[in-house]
């Protein structure tokens, strides 16, 4: 087995030596958030735009009929928000394994005990639109009791997730073995 070659940091990530530990924290901000923002004020404003005519008179059709669409919003402007501000933490220490993202909620926190890790692998996710592909990457873990845990995803680039990867099996002392399915195999 060939020795994987040593990855400096990439873009958009920092790590911090904590005490023992370390932390490795990824801002979310990027083009795609800049691109759902721009979505996300174009749709609540068509409904905002929508609700200034419905209201007044008074039509509860025209009132109830986009519900549908202002969740949708609610969710597009969260989500765009969330890019705004949001980091992921991933904090190993005292043979523990944490992922939390925030300020805003969201889900995917995580943790782990360092001992049950048994390896840890990079994947590529390819989503198809009807106009367009999105190649995002993650970080999966496979535990000691045959799970396999999602730890990130989202990641902007192979570079971002295979760093992750290594500094997480650099600190547990896992030997890196190749996994079905990862970047590369």
């Amino acid at each position: 087995m060939s020795e994987r070659m040593d990855l400096g940091l990439p873009d958009k990530l920092e790590l911090h030596h904590r005490g023992s530990g370390i932390e490795i924290v990824r801002k979310w901000l990027g083009w795609q958030t800049l691109v759902l923002t721009a979505f996300a004020v174009f749709w609540c404003g068509f409904l905002f735009f929508w609700y200034s005519i419905a209201l007044p008179m008074g039509d509860t059709f025209m009132t109830l009929f986009p519900l549908i669409h202002v969740a949708v919003g609610i969710g597009l402007a969260y989500r765009a928000l969330a890019g705004w501000v949001n980091t992921t933490r991933i904090a190993v220490d005292q043979g523990r394994l944490s992922v939390r993202h925030g300020p805003l909620p969201w889900l995917g926190n995580k943790d782990l005990d360092g001992s049950n890790l048994k390896q840890l692998y990079s994947k590529e996710k390819i989503s198809q639109g009807r106009n367009s592909t999105t190649i995002t990457y993650e970080v999966h873990a496979l535990t000691a009791n045959g799970r396999n845990e999602k730890l990130v995803s989202g990641l902007d680039s192979s570079e971002q997730a295979l760093y992750i990867e290594q500094e997480i099996e650099r600190y547990f002392r896992i030997e890196d073995t190749p996994v079905r399915g990862q970047i590369g195999e």
